[in-house]
């Protein structure tokens, strides 16, 4: 999809979030992808891959690559192919391998074949990033990999000329109030001395956090106000496994099956549908309400002086509406929810890396 991003001198630009549940990426080339935040061990799959009928053409459900002599399945390959596919959870997950395994097939995925060296700009959870960014950044700067691509007999390696590390939550708010070309276009928004509560909604965790609004745009982040909160989609998955076994006295379910009765509100088992409507309302009730109940001890009555309240992340279209009563139907989502903090990191980074730029001092 085309957003209006540019290289720099012929360098490419690369925006990768790699979410607890997904990985978003985004290029000045004009690419964009999106998958499971999951890497496993993988096999040799020759002839599976003899079979294919386009070699040339990849598959992201079927993402196989190899390291060296190690074969790996990345996203919904390594959901399910793998019997160890792994989200890494750590709170320092940005020192495990299989971060820099997702964060370089990101980038190779939305660059052309012949680039070798782009700048990358990519971020950490608002919690982590005072005590984390300068370490995640040295680690990408290490970690380029040299990936082959198994059945498309490809052998790549793409360079990191430079990294840029910017919080999520509020990156996500720059693709709100700022065009891809840095100009401000929510004027409402930035005005000096609004505060602006962020609830981002991720796979495993919610981010919270108010910022306040400085001169020329500029912002400060109100620390007391921010917490990451152990809620998230994977609470509403738990939610509907344990609905789906009451119901059905089936045993487990995975993950994409889990999507796909959120899509449809019901499963066939064994021949017949069952509806799970209900129970699917009453598992996002019951994780709103977690939420809520930790908003209202975090922020008390100072959300209703709030100017604006935003709900960002992968999770936010989820669980908006449950939210909304808790704020006085206040709450804002942003298009492109799941992109948001990718094309952020987009925005933000090409007013950081352009010399000419008159923008730079307005991000605080």
């Amino acid at each position: 999809m085309e957003r209006g991003f540019k290289k720099l001198n012929g360098i490419e630009l690369v925006s990768v979030d790699v979410g607890y549940g997904y990985v978003k990426a985004i290029s000045s080339s004009g690419k964009e992808v999106i998958f499971p935040s999951v890497v496993g061990s993988g096999r040799d799959r020759t002839m599976a891959n003899f079979l294919k009928e386009d070699k040339e053409k990849l598959d992201l459900s079927e993402l196989h690559i190899k390291l060296g002599e190690r074969h790996y399945y990345v996203g919904e390959m390594a959901l399910k192919n793998s019997l160890d596919g792994t989200r890494v959870f750590d709170k320092e997950r940005y020192r495990h391998d299989y971060s820099m395994i997702l964060l370089n097939v990101a980038i190779q995925l939305v660059t052309e074949e012949n680039t070798d060296e782009v700048i990358l700009f990519t971020g950490l959870p608002l919690g982590y990033y005072q005590n984390q960014h300068e370490a995640f950044k040295e680690k990408i700067m290490e970690e380029s990999l040299l990936i082959e691509w198994v059945g498309q007999n490809k052998l790549r390696k793409v360079n990191i000329k430079d990294a840029f590390v910017f919080p999520q939550g509020m990156s996500a708010l720059w693709a709100t109030f700022m065009n891809h070309e840095g100009r401000v276009i929510q004027k409402d928004i930035l005005r000096e001395g609004n505060q602006i509560g962020i609830i981002d909604i991720g796979f495993r965790t919610t981010d919270v956090c108010v910022v306040e609004m400085k001169e020329q745009g500029g912002f400060r982040v109100l620390f007391p106000y921010c917490e990451t909160i152990d809620q998230g989609v994977v609470n509403l998955h738990e939610n509907i496994k344990i609905a789906y076994q009451n119901k059905t006295g089936g045993t487990d379910l995975s993950e994409n099956k889990i999507n796909r009765i959120l899509k449809r509100k019901s499963i066939t088992y064994k021949g017949k549908k069952v509806d799970l409507s209900n129970e699917i309302d009453e598992a996002l009730n019951n994780v709103s309400s977690s939420i809520t109940d930790r908003l209202n001890k975090l922020w008390k009555e100072e959300s209703d002086t709030f100017d604006y309240i935003f709900v960002v992340g992968g999770g936010s279209m989820l669980f908006v509406d449950h939210l909304q009563e808790s704020f006085d139907n206040r709450l804002k989502t942003i298009v492109s929810s799941q992109f948001a903090n990718a094309i952020g990191y987009h925005r933000i980074g090409k007013i950081m890396i352009e010399p000419s730029s008159d923008n730079r001092r307005k991000i605080g």
